[in-house]
């Protein structure tokens, strides 16, 4: 797979975790465990291309 498809892919999944985890948890705390699922998810991408 290409490094700009592996990267659409890992931003669609963070999109999705994000949504879910901001109605499931709800308020500021949804947002930042987003944006932490978000980061993790970037830097496999990251470190996959790299392999």
């Amino acid at each position: 797979m290409s490094a700009n498809r592996i990267k659409a892919l890992a931003i669609v999944a963070a999109a999705c975790a994000a949504g879910v985890l901001v109605n499931n948890v709800g308020g500021w705390l949804g947002w930042v465990c987003a944006i932490a699922t978000a980061a993790v998810i970037g830097g496999i991408a990251r470190w996959w291309q790299r392999r």
